[in-house]
């Protein structure tokens, strides 16, 4: 086995930002009429890109929801603004006030944080997530992770970083192949696969200790790993009886005793599984003659329903979001690859990626307001659901992205 790196990932909130947030590229406009939010600069904060205002406006901005200006002092908000958020830095504190901008300056939200650790940008992405649900009673997701597979100077390498690119930390950099990441449900465990044994076998690695270990390694391919909601298995694709098919194995450590119990077996490929909450699972098959996305529940996985009718021949990569209500993947469309969202009620299907070609593996946000997926030239992208603003994470610079996974958790 090769040797791997491990970084306890509570140490991401130690290490100060090494960016500039002109690395983060916002496109398109915002999805809804709200009026605009002036985030002035806050007291004592003397950092100049890497300030409290400038991140949280730069956060709200991302979700398309909310128009986010950042101003240096309250002379230049203009009358149209409807709320404002002023604060400053004492110590190791940041207190923050959201008020309406009437006579009155009604406040709406008031609080006091500690910043014990130094962390601007944990600090002002803690803000903005309490700003953003007060103002779209939506829980904020700019304090979660997102995991992604790289490859960076001839090394294979896993990295865990905020969800905007920023305080990367490398888990895994080893000359083998990684691919395929999930996450477990509560955000301490990434589950890929990797050739270290010169065989395609799936891995969980612990993130808040030095352990990994190997969860499949049957005979023929074990690929495509998802966590079930209580993270105490995996659902994983295997070859050991010929095609490639889904099985559920235990998360512990594999052995010569560990067994693999048949899920989905209906067609010569079904694979990709993807398992929500209330038990349903969806997944890629060539059932129909070509990939197509499928869904069942575990309890009756005979009858699946098609979920990618009059898409073309070639839809793949589903997840679910997390509150059930839609799914995304990638639709092939010519000789294009596009990301796209279902409504699992109306099942009304729409792009939502804005001038790619080339997407690859979408994931949901914690709160569902936004989906990750890399593309064109290798760069990472967020999108809201709406598809009308795409940000490009322009500080997630590599030779090659192989991956990338929204964590489930804030």
């Amino acid at each position: 086995m090769k040797k791997f790196i491990f970084v306890f990932f509570v140490f991401i909130l130690n290490i100060s930002n090494t960016f500039a947030d002109q690395n983060i590229e916002i496109i398109g406009g915002n999805s809804i009429a709200t009026p605009p939010i002036a985030v002035m600069n806050f007291t004592n904060d003397t950092s100049t890109t890497n300030n409290l205002a400038n991140i949280i406006a730069t956060d709200l901005n991302i979700t398309g929801d909310i128009k986010a200006i950042n101003v240096i002092n309250k002379s230049q908000i203009e009358s149209s603004v409807k709320y404002i958020v002023s604060g400053s830095v004492i110590g190791d504190t940041a207190s923050y006030t959201l008020t309406l901008n009437t006579e009155s300056n009604t406040v709406l939200l008031q609080n006091k944080l500690l910043n014990l650790n130094k962390n601007t940008r944990l600090l002002a992405h803690t803000i903005s997530n309490q700003i953003y649900q007060k103002l779209t009673n939506t829980k904020g997701a700019f304090t979660s992770k997102i995991a992604y597979i790289v490859v960076d100077k001839n090394k294979y390498k896993l990295i865990v970083s905020d969800y905007d690119g920023y305080n990367p930390k490398v888990l895994i950099s080893t000359n083998s192949i990684l691919s395929s990441l999930a996450w477990n449900p509560n955000g301490s465990q990434i589950a890929y696969v990797s050739y270290e044994p010169n065989k395609p076998v799936v891995y969980v690695q612990d993130l808040y200790k030095p352990k990994r270990y190997i969860v499949a390694a049957f005979s023929g391919s074990n690929s495509s790993p998802t966590f079930t909601p209580d993270g105490n298995q995996l659902a994983v694709t295997l070859t050991k009886d010929g095609g490639s098919h889904i099985y559920l194995v235990d998360n512990t450590k594999y052995n010569a005793d560990s067994i693999a119990i048949p899920v989905i077996n209906w067609s010569t490929i079904d694979t990709e599984a993807n398992i929500a909450d209330n038990e349903s699972i969806l997944f890629t098959s060539n059932h129909d003659g070509g990939p197509q996305i499928f869904m069942a529940n575990l309890s009756n996985t005979r009858t699946p329903q098609r979920l990618t009718l009059n898409l073309g021949k070639y839809n793949t990569t589903a997840k679910f979001a997390h509150d059930l209500s839609k799914i995304t993947f990638i639709r092939r469309d010519g000789g294009t690859l596009r990301t796209y969202v279902e409504d699992l009620t109306t099942h009304a299907s729409y792009p939502v990626s804005i001038n790619t070609s080339l997407d690859l593996a979408p994931s949901f946000a914690p709160n569902d307001k936004l989906i990750l997926f890399s593309s064109d030239n290798n760069q990472m992208y967020l999108v809201n659901t709406t598809g009308t603003t795409q940000t490009n994470l322009k500080n997630i610079q590599y030779d090659q992205i192989i991956d990338q996974r929204w964590s489930n958790s804030y």
